[in-house]
C-alpha cells in the first residue's frame, strides 16, 4: 500500500499535479522521482545541465546541485532559465530552517547559469549575493540614532569625509562616530539632540568609552576620542568656509588637548610591544617552518600510501597505523581519502584536504617571510607577478611585482631562489590540465568588491570550487600550525603568529643585515621612514635609544642624505648586486654591502649556494681535502687534523644542499619554470 501511494504521488509530482514545499521534498524519500521528472519536464535544459557536469563541471556535488535544481523546479514550477536570485534564496532559507545542508547551491546556480538561465547576474551566488559597498547613509543607518537631524548632520560629514578615505577606513569611522559616540550618548540620556554636550555628559562618556562592554580596557580609546575632536573642529572649520549649512553646528569640542595628551605616549608603548613581539617570535621562527615543512612531509606520505590501499584496509606510515576509511563503491565524494588513526584515538580525517592545508600553510609562511608582503599583498599575487631583470651582466633575475595594496604604490622585490622555488610549486599545483593556471575573480573583505579575473596563486578548491583563499582561512592555517607545533615563550606563554608579524621580521632581519633603511622602506612599500623604523626590532634596546638620538642629530645637520628616496644608481646597484657575488662552487648570499667574513674560504661558509654544475669540484675537494687529512695523520700535524676535519664537515653539508637543489631541479622548481 504504502510503494503504491509513493509511486502515486511520484507521478502527480512529475505530472504537476501537486506542488509540495521544500520541507516535505526534503524529508521525503521519493527515489527516481527526480530523474523522472526530468525526463518529462524542460527536458531540453536539464539535459544541457548533465552534459556540463559530464564534462567535469560539477565535481563532488553534481548530483545534488541537479537535484536542487529539480526540487526549485517542482516548487516554483517555473521553467529552470526564469528561475532568479530570489528563488534560490527561498531554497536556502527553507533548507537552513529545517537543518539541511546547502553546499551544492553554489554549484547548481552555476550549472543553471551556463545552461543559459540567470541572465545578467554575476558569474556565481557569492558574487550575486553580495551588496558591494553600502552608501555612507545606509552605513550610518546601521546604528539607527534617533534623532533625525543628528542623523543628518553625520551623514553629510561623513560624506565629506569620505573622499579621503578607503572604504574600511570609512566603515571604521562610522561606527566610531555613531555607534560608540552618539548612539552611547542617546543610550545613556535619553532625548538628546544638540552637539553642545554639558560637562557632565562629555566627562561620563570619556570615562565609559575607555574600557569595552566585557570590562576590559579599550586599547583604542585615543582613535575615539581623537576621531571625535576632529569632527567637532572640522564642523567648527567649515562653519567658517560655508556658514550657511555648517553654522548651526559648530559646538565647543567634548574632547580636549589634556585628553588626548597621552595618545603619544600610547603610540609609543604600542610600538615597543609591536617590537618586543618581532623579538620574541624571531628565535622561534625556524621551529615554525620546520614543524610545516615536518607536516607537508608527513601529509604527503599518508595520502600518497593511502590512495594505494584499498578502503577499510590498514596501511603504516612513518611508524603509525592508519586505516582507510569508507567503502569502495562509495559514490558520495569517490575522490575523498578518509583515514582513522588506531595508534591514537582521534576522529577520521580527509587525507587530501590535511595535504592541501599543509601546502597552503608552509606556501604562505614562505612567502610571507621572503618577501615582507602584507596578506592582501599576499592573496593578489598572480602569474603575472613574476619577472624577469636582465642584469648587465646578462644574468637574468627573477623579480616579484607587488601589487598596489595599502599604500597604492607598486614595487618589485628581487626573488631569491628559495622564493623562487616555492612560487614554483605552487604554479606547478595550480596548474589546470589545459597548463594554465586558472582565471579567478578575487573578493576584497577589506573594500567590499570583486576584483577583475586573474590568474591568482594562492588558489584552492573550496566547497566544489575553485576559490582565492581568504585572508581568514591564512590565519586560521598559521595559528593552528604553532598551536601544534607547541611554540612556547620562555615563561610558557603560547605563542602564535599572524601575516603581518612575517613583514615585521623581514623588516628586522633585512635591515639588521646591513641592508639601507631607506631601501627596505622601498622593499616593504612604505611612504614614510620612521613608518619602517617602526617595524624594525633592533637588538638590544640600549641600541634602539642610542640610534634614534644619533639619527635624530643627523637629521639635523643632514635631512636630505638621511631621508630621502634612492637614487636610480643606488637602487640599480641594489638590483646588480646578486650577480657581483658569483664564486667558484656557486654564489655567495652574504648581507648586501658586507665583505666576506670568511676570507673566501666559501666550503666553510655558511652564505655559500652550491651550484648543481659545481658538484664535481666539489667532490674534488672532497677528494684532496681525504688525501690531506691522511697526510696529516701520518706527520702527527694535529692542527691540521682538526682544520681539516671541520672542512670535511662543512663539505658534507655542502653535498647535502647540492642534494636539495637536485631534488627542486628535478620537480621543475627552477626560476625559468616557475616564469613559465
Amino acid at each position: 500500500m504504502r510503494n503504491r501511494l509513493t509511486l502515486g504521488l511520484g507521478m502527480l509530482i512529475t505530472l504537476r499535479a501537486i506542488r509540495p514545499s521544500y520541507a516535505w521534498l526534503s524529508s521525503s524519500r521519493l527515489l527516481g522521482v527526480y530523474e523522472s521528472y526530468r525526463r518529462h519536464n524542460q527536458a531540453e535544459v536539464f539535459s544541457d545541465i548533465e552534459r556540463n557536469v559530464a564534462s567535469g563541471k560539477g565535481g563532488e556535488y553534481a548530483t545534488e546541485a541537479v537535484n536542487a535544481l529539480t526540487r526549485m523546479a517542482i516548487v516554483t514550477s517555473k521553467p529552470l532559465r526564469e528561475l532568479g536570485l530570489a528563488d534560490f534564496d527561498d531554497y536556502a532559507a527553507t533548507r537552513q530552517a529545517i537543518g539541511r545542508k546547502i553546499a551544492a547551491l553554489p554549484m547548481a546556480y552555476e550549472l543553471l547559469r551556463a545552461a543559459g538561465g540567470l541572465d545578467g547576474l554575476p558569474r556565481t551566488l557569492r558574487e550575486a549575493r553580495s551588496r558591494g559597498q553600502l552608501s555612507v547613509a545606509e552605513l550610518v543607518d546601521r546604528y539607527p540614532v534617533e534623532n533625525k537631524a543628528i542623523r543628518d548632520v553625520l551623514v553629510h560629514y561623513l560624506v565629506e569625509r569620505s573622499a579621503t578615505l578607503d572604504y574600511g577606513s570609512l566603515v571604521n569611522h562610522v561606527q566610531v562616530l555613531v555607534d560608540l559616540f552618539w548612539r552611547d550618548l542617546e543610550r545613556h540620556h535619553p532625548g538628546i539632540s544638540s552637539l553642545h554636550l554639558p560637562d557632565a555628559v562629555a566627562q561620563a562618556w570619556k570615562q565609559r568609552i575607555r574600557t569595552l562592554p566585557d570590562g576590559r580596557p579599550r586599547r583604542t580609546v585615543h582613535t575615539v576620542l581623537l576621531a571625535v575632536r576632529a569632527f567637532y573642529l572640522d564642523l567648527l572649520q567649515w562653519s567658517l568656509e560655508d556658514p550657511a549649512r555648517w553654522a548651526q553646528w559648530a559646538a565647543p569640542s567634548p574632547v580636549g588637548a589634556n585628553d588626548i595628551h597621552g595618545y603619544i605616549k600610547e603610540t609609543r608603548r604600542r610600538k615597543a610591544r609591536m617590537q618586543q613581539r618581532t623579538r620574541t617570535l624571531i628565535p622561534v621562527l625556524p621551529r615554525l617552518v620546520a614543524a610545516a615543512e615536518d607536516e607537508l612531509g608527513n601529509a604527503g606520505r599518508v595520502l600518497a600510501t593511502a590512495r594505494d590501499t584499498t578502503p577499510g584496509q590498514e596501511f603504516t606510515v612513518a611508524g603509525r597505523r592508519y586505516r582507510r576509511a569508507g567503502r569502495s563503491t562509495s559514490k558520495w565524494r569517490p575522490t575523498a581519502v578518509f583515514v582513522v588513526p588506531l595508534d591514537e584515538p582521534g576522529p577520521r580525517f580527509d587525507a587530501e584536504r590535511l595535504e592541501d592545508n599543509a601546502f597552503w600553510t608552509l606556501s604562505a609562511i614562505e612567502v610571507l617571510r621572503r618577501t615582507g608582503a602584507r596578506i592582501e599583498e599576499l592573496l593578489e599575487l598572480t602569474h603575472l607577478s613574476l619577472r624577469q631583470y636582465q642584469a648587465p651582466a646578462g644574468e637574468m633575475v627573477p623579480l616579484l611585482q607587488i601589487s598596489p595594496s595599502k599604500t597604492d604604490i607598486e614595487r618589485v622585490i628581487p626573488a631569491d631562489p628559495a622564493l623562487v622555488a616555492v612560487l614554483a610549486r605552487v604554479i606547478r599545483r595550480i596548474k589546470g590540465e589545459d597548463s594554465k593556471v586558472p582565471l579567478l575573480s578575487r573578493y576584497d573583505s577589506y573594500e567590499r568588491v570583486f576584483g577583475p579575473t586573474l590568474p591568482h596563486l594562492f588558489q584552492r578548491v573550496t566547497h566544489h570550487r575553485l576559490q582565492v583563499i581568504p585572508p581568514d582561512r591564512v590565519r586560521e592555517l598559521l595559528a593552528g600550525l604553532a598551536k601544534r607545533a607547541g611554540l612556547a615563550d620562555v615563561d610558557g606563554t603560547p605563542l602564535k603568529f599572524t601575516p603581518h608579524d612575517f613583514r615585521r621580521i623581514f623588516a628586522t632581519e633585512t635591515v639588521n643585515g646591513g641592508l639601507p633603511i631607506h631601501i627596505a622602506a622601498k622593499l616593504l612599500g612604505h611612504l614614510d621612514l620612521n613608518t619602517t623604523q617602526g617595524y624594525v626590532a633592533v637588538y638590544p634596546e640600549e641600541v634602539i635609544r642610542h640610534y634614534r638620538q644619533f639619527v635624530a642629530q643627523r637629521r639635523n645637520h643632514r635631512p636630505s642624505d638621511e631621508y630621502r628616496e634612492p637614487t636610480d644608481a643606488e637602487w640599480q646597484e641594489f638590483r646588480d648586486h646578486f650577480s657581483l657575488r658569483k664564486v667558484a662552487l656557486g654564489q655567495c648570499d652574504r648581507p648586501y654591502g658586507t665583505p666576506c667574513q670568511h676570507e673566501s674560504a666559501c666550503v666553510r661558509c655558511p652564505m655559500l649556494r652550491m651550484s648543481l654544475s659545481q658538484v664535481p669540484r666539489l667532490l674534488e675537494i672532497e677528494r684532496n681535502t681525504h688525501e690531506r687529512l691522511d697526510e696529516a695523520h701520518r706527520m702527527q700535524w694535529l692542527g691540521e687534523v682538526a682544520n681539516l676535519k671541520e672542512s670535511l664537515r662543512h663539505i658534507a653539508h655542502k653535498k647535502h644542499q647540492a642534494e636539495r637543489l637536485h631534488q627542486q631541479a628535478d620537480h621543475g622548481e627552477s626560476g625559468d619554470d616557475a616564469l613559465a
